[in-house]
């Protein structure tokens, strides 16, 4: 059979390769996951929702409303109901989209007769997985309230805004996270506060979500070192007694949302994530490979003088805690894009430089100065 050659951004190629990096990089992500109920992805019912406007047409902005339900007595009996009508006013949250590229430089011996189509699939596995990572540190990092993170391009292109008072709790109930101490683990008692506090003390509680028919209160994330203290408690009531599998049971099977998860509590599912926002700058780290050294980690909680040492911010979202918006890439072939993929022959053609970019932008849900579903729970852990 004679080879088929395609040559470098052939139409065909870049709609194949871009909707591969988007398939592979984007529903494997911790917001994909949380958008994936078996709704539509806008539907107001899911953890993170989806407004796709951007991504139909032009705009930098989403706008959403929140509408609060009414209050008051009402008119009893014959009364006149003149005058006594209840005003109302939407609440209005916003979050903005940019663009965001990443590029790959591949290089070896090519021609014009030859497309290196494993050259691609390296890149194309790479960069989906920078951008894997790329989201799910944004949205973690929104959630949480991690402002120690200035750069938007680790925060969904979205400053981070830190939790308001009435969300932010804290082991051992102190005051502050600088005044946590190898005393405030995280423990299982701190889950039934914090339904209680979800549903039951918050301007406005925090709405379940219903799985394939099952109500669950809400999804907790926790870093690995959260879940070391809370696994290593074998008290009478701790995790071991009382913990469940989230992958047992008939209507919940092959939920997308359970996938994953280290068990249910309290009705709250319970999720580990290294991506939750933890540590300080000294303590956070990954490698660089261009400075060929350690750096500070993006989901890292700031200087050591902030009192971040050796804390972590697990976080309990619940329905539409984030908002997440695409916005269209160029058309090839009649098709809208998520994902631009471009490649570039360099060098005489001995160089390739694939690039992809997308246009998005991930916000944590807030209205009146106030998160609207999320709670941060701050504790040790070291």
């Amino acid at each position: 059979m004679a080879e088929i050659l395609v040559p470098a951004n052939d139409a065909t190629a870049v709609v194949i390769y871009s909707k591969r990096l988007f398939s592979h990089a984007i529903r494997s992500t911790t917001a994909a996951k949380l958008m994936a109920l078996g709704l539509s992805a806008d539907s107001e019912q899911n953890f993170v929702q989806l407004f796709d406007e951007t991504s139909k047409g032009p705009g930098d902005t989403v706008k959403y409303d929140l509408v609060p339900n009414i209050t008051g007595p009402g008119v009893l009996g014959d009364n006149p109901i003149a005058g006594h009508e209840v005003g109302w006013s939407a609440l209005q949250d916003s979050f903005v989209i940019n663009q965001q590229r990443q590029a790959e430089l591949l290089k070896g011996r090519m021609s014009q007769q030859r497309v290196p189509y494993s050259m691609r699939d390296s890149a194309k596995v790479t960069l989906a997985n920078w951008w894997k990572e790329t989201i799910d540190v944004g949205l973690l990092n929104q959630l949480a309230g991690n402002t120690a993170q200035t750069d938007v391009s680790y925060t969904g292109l979205n400053a981070a805004i830190a939790p308001d008072s009435s969300h932010w709790m804290f082991a051992g109930s102190v005051a502050n996270e600088a005044a946590l101490t190898s005393s405030n683990v995280f423990d299982i008692s701190l889950i039934p506060a914090l339904v209680a506090k979800a549903q039951g003390t918050l301007t406005f509680p925090i709405k379940p979500v219903v799985l394939k028919g099952v109500q669950v209160d809400g999804v907790l994330f926790l870093h690995p070192l959260q879940v070391k203290a809370l696994k290593q408690s074998t008290s009478a009531g701790s995790w071991f007694d009382i913990q469940k599998a989230a992958m047992t049971g008939g209507q919940i099977t092959g939920n997308p949302i359970f996938s994953g998860a280290i068990g249910m509590v309290d009705n709250v599912i319970m999720h580990q994530d290294a991506h939750v926002p933890y540590g300080d700058n000294s303590q956070n780290l990954i490698y660089d490979p261009v400075q060929q050294t350690t750096v500070a980690a993006p989901t890292s909680l700031g200087a050591a003088a902030t009192g971040t040492t050796s804390v972590a911010r697990a976080v309990f979202v619940g329905a539409q805690a984030a908002a997440v918006a695409f916005g269209g890439a160029e058309n090839v072939g009649g098709k809208a894009l998520k994902v631009k993929w471009y490649e570039e022959l360099l060098d005489a053609g001995n160089q390739l430089r694939v690039t992809a970019g997308m246009v998005y932008g991930i916000k944590k849900t807030r209205f009146i100065s106030q998160d609207y579903a999320t709670i941060v729970v701050s504790s040790w852990a070291a």
